[in-house]
């Protein structure tokens, strides 16, 4: 569980390309740290520095480099953002939906493949009639099956999921989400969101308890939807705890930015890394800053 005091956890988007703020091109860090063991190396790093988890879509390497870090760090947290939309769609790109396929079911094991088809034979009326909740409660299997060895304490739903639910007012998909992770999984269900603003009214409405946010917020209002104030003052009504997300544009944010989440009560962040040289210093500082 992501405790009550102040906790940093490492980004992965660098990594995979996907990062919103532009400071240098994604290319050059997915050019760079082609192989698990050279992304592991970053991960033991950020271990080694106080870093208390990492915040991850399901991509091979990553999970792979995750795995050889734990052995030496056993109690960094992983914290899954399930499931991964934009990976699905590169590797139908690259490889066809059936190559897709194909490399997605190499990668699991006997035992899931054949938990998640029988599950898919007893959901069969809802996905032959592409119910979104039905295909998307088998896509929850398929993911969680490649974080099982990680044991993750709590998971998050895609923001492009959870703000397409959100759009369409699907409260049962919310309901599902929560427990499948609960039941199936002995995980905290998580929502990341880029319009907390709509959102949590959404929830209250709903009396949907959801412990774990994971959202935009910064100083600068980047991202806080539909606006800063907005945010803020929903925050300060919420039960929830909230990760920050895109606190910042730089390696190393400014005393700003840390006394403004301290100042609404938000004691955990996401931070991406940027370079080795700094990576350790940069950690030891926003812990320090986070705490106050």
């Amino acid at each position: 569980m992501i405790a009550s005091s102040p906790q940093l956890i490492l980004g992965t988007a660098n990594f995979s390309g996907n990062r919103l703020l532009e400071r240098s091109s994604p290319a050059d860090f997915v050019a760079r740290f082609r192989s698990s063991m050279e992304i592991a190396s970053v991960f033991n790093d950020a271990a080694a520095a106080g870093v208390d988890g990492v915040a991850t879509l399901n991509q091979f390497d990553i999970l792979a480099a995750l795995k050889k870090t734990r052995q030496t760090f056993p109690a960094l947290q992983v914290y899954p953002i399930i499931p991964n939309v934009i990976g699905y769609v590169r590797e139908a790109t690259d490889y066809g939906l059936v190559g897709a396929a194909r490399r997605r079911v190499a990668q699991m094991a006997i035992a899931d493949l054949l938990k998640i088809g029988v599950r898919g034979v007893l959901k069969a009326p809802g996905v032959l009639k592409r119910d979104f909740n039905t295909l998307m409660s088998i896509l929850f299997e398929v993911e969680m099956a490649s974080f099982k060895f990680l044991q993750p304490r709590v998971v998050f739903l895609h923001p492009q999921i959870t703000d397409l639910a959100l759009a369409f007012g699907n409260r049962p998909l919310f309901e599902l989400y929560a427990r499948v992770m609960r039941r199936r999984f002995n995980a905290e269900p998580g929502l990341a969101t880029n319009n907390l603003g709509w959102l949590l009214p959404k929830l209250k409405e709903w009396n949907l308890a959801i412990p774990f946010l994971l959202t935009p917020f910064n100083p600068g209002g980047f991202l806080m939807k539909p606006s800063q104030l907005d945010c803020e003052t929903l925050l300060a009504s919420t039960s929830s705890v909230i990760i920050a997300d895109k606190v910042d544009a730089t390696a190393d944010p400014e005393r700003e930015t840390w006394d403004y989440l301290r100042r609404h009560n938000v004691r955990a962040a996401i931070i991406e890394f940027w370079d080795d040289a700094s990576l350790a210093i940069n950690i030891a500082n926003a812990k320090k800053r986070l705490s106050g």
